[in-house]
C-alpha cells in the first residue's frame, strides 16, 4: 500500500506538514516495501 503524507522536508525524520497543498514535499510511502518517495511540491510555500 501506498501513502501520501505532506511534509516540511525530504526525509522521513522531518515533521509532518499540515498545510496539505502549501507542504514543500509530499512523502510517498510504500508500506510493502519501506519505501519513501519524496516528491517536491511545485505550489509549496518557503
Amino acid at each position: 500500500m501506498k501513502i501520501a503524507f505532506s511534509s516540511t522536508g525530504p526525509d522521513l525524520e522531518d515533521l509532518l506538514d499540515p498545510r496539505f497543498g502549501r507542504c514543500r514535499y509530499y512523502l510517498i510511502v510504500d508500506t510493502e516495501k519501506n519505501d519513501a518517495l519524496p516528491v517536491e511540491n511545485k505550489a509549496g510555500m518557503a
